[in-house]
């Protein structure tokens, strides 16, 4: 007779040379390598040698009985098949054999082929629950790997049923609208969608998704706390058995990158201004050398005319707060075309104080008596890639600013704290606050509410926070408080093109 292909290893243990022979015999004829044991001790011996696929035990052995060996053998290797066999057969030895983990129970005599039979179909039970249990094992992998994906991505990831109904928004949706998932689960899914003039969204995500099959577009989103922010949305329909059960949404936050176009418009501007302004400068320059010079000779020339000698003075005080204007301009465009920055391990806290004490020695003695400076700094923090000399400019400025908007006192606070990789400074004065309509323009050369200067300041801090690879905002109210806001990366990264090279 042929042999059948197999590796499997089978042990008899039986104490009949007879049967034990006659087993060996059809096993090895169907491919199977055999052992022979013919007591309980050899049995647990030689099963720890070869450590069989199967096991055709005998109930009744001598020195050890086939009971105890089933148990030996169960929990010395589980994954063994394990066939009891018995001459005599009882309901309570086969109900104890099962219990112990035996895979059947045989009574003698029995025809050899159907052993043959069993213990292949017993194999490949073993293999297909074997196969069954690396799949779950696999799709539990798969499916924390999945969950996890769903929690670390930056996009928002939303699942609804047909109806639009909302059954699961990932942490980053949760973070986008500020809903927890259970606030918005059940909910439709044009909630999070502003509409179209103040009304609900004229376009139905879910028909049209079920329609064409996906939507894509640019979409204003609506968060919980009536703000909204611009995003990238694109869906797509969830199959079950043929038929659609939902649609799942991936939205990507617009808003980083709406504030790097808006910077780099900014940069662009600031670069054409500077080269205008260079020309105009020295133009100006040669007019106001005339202007003094002749207003100097008619104040001499009219010593005895009040009047005469009280225009000229006049004029002679414009002509200098111009030529100041002028001396910041001019050293304002060479900073921007010149300055070459050297960037080393710095640290924030130090430089803060120098600045605050650089406009305290330049600002009245009155401000000095009437406004109380706070700094508040977390513990620990790291030193920065920075430009020393760069940053105290821009906490010059910013701290300078803060004073002068507190004619009649107030309290400027400044925190300094770390998040995650940057850096956080907030300046936060009790002053005459910023009218939200020139909010927009603060940073722009030449823009002021002061009475004199030429406005270059807040313009200059923004180039320089700029290079440093960070963001400045200003907050404020009218008559109330202002915060200007810079972060600064711990570590430097050029996203953006900058002065120094």
């Amino acid at each position: 007779m042929a042999k059948r292909a197999t590796s499997a290893r089978i042990m008899i243990a039986d104490d009949s040379d007879i049967l034990n022979n006659m087993l060996r015999d059809v096993f090895e004829d169907s491919g199977f390598e055999v052992i022979q044991a013919f007591d309980g001790v050899e049995c647990k011996a030689l099963f720890m040698q070869s450590k069989p696929d199967v096991a055709i035990v005998d109930v009744h052995m001598p020195k050890i009985g086939g009971l105890e060996v089933l148990r030996y053998i169960k929990e010395k290797g589980p994954r063994t098949v394990v066939v009891v066999t018995t001459g005599v057969s009882t309901e309570e030895t086969a109900v104890q054999a099962m219990k112990l983990g035996a895979a059947d129970y045989l009574v003698k005599p029995f025809e050899m082929r159907d052993v043959v039979s069993l213990v292949e179909k017993l194999l490949e039970s073993r293999r297909a629950g074997e196969e069954n249990i690396k799949l779950k094992k696999e799709i539990r992998r798969s499916e924390k790997y999945l969950a996890h994906l769903t929690t670390i991505i930056n996009e928002a990831l939303i699942t609804t049923d047909a109806a639009g109904k909302i059954q699961f928004l990932n942490r980053a949706g949760s973070t986008m609208w500020g809903y927890s998932q259970d606030e918005l689960r059940g909910q439709d899914i044009h909630l999070l969608v502003r509409g179209e003039s103040g009304a609900m969204l004229h376009r139905d995500l879910v028909r049209d998704t079920i329609r064409r099959g996906k939507v894509e577009g640019e979409f204003l989103f609506r968060k919980k706390d009536k703000g909204t922010f611009p995003g990238y949305l694109s869906t797509s329909v969830i199959m079950e058995a043929g038929k659609i059960s939902g649609i799942v949404l991936v939205v990507a936050d617009l808003t980083r990158l709406e504030q790097i176009e808006r910077r780099l418009k900014q940069s662009e501007k600031l670069a054409a201004l500077g080269r205008v302004v260079e020309g105009i400068a020295h133009e100006v320059r040669n007019c106001l050398t005339s202007l003094g010079g002749f207003s100097l000779r008619l104040q001499k020339a009219t010593t005895s005319d009040p009047e005469c000698r009280q225009y000229t003075r006049i004029i002679l005080e414009d002509v200098y707060r111009l030529e100041k204007m002028v001396k910041d301009i001019e050293d304002y465009v060479r900073f921007s075309k010149f300055y070459s920055f050297k960037f080393v391990k710095t640290g924030i806290v130090p430089l803060v104080e120098r600045a605050r004490d650089k406009v305290l020695h330049e600002i009245p003695e009155t401000s000095t008596r009437t406004v109380l400076f706070r700094l508040k700094t977390d513990e620990n923090l790291p030193d920065i890639d920075a430009d020393p000399k760069a940053l105290e400019e821009v906490f010059y400025n910013v701290i300078l600013n803060a004073y002068e908007a507190m004619p009649r006192g107030g309290t400027l606070t400044v925190s300094v704290k770390r998040q995650d990789h940057s850096i956080s400074l907030l300046f936060t004065d009790t002053g005459v606050g910023i009218r939200h309509k020139d909010l927009p323009d603060v940073f722009n050369p030449f823009f002021t509410t002061k009475t004199s200067g030429a406005g270059m300041g807040l313009s200059k801090v923004y180039l320089l926070v700029e290079e440093h690879g960070g963001i400045v905002n200003l907050r404020s109210q009218t008559a109330g408080t202002t915060t200007c806001e810079i972060i600064l990366p711990v570590e430097r990264l050029r996203l953006l093109g900058g002065l120094s090279q």
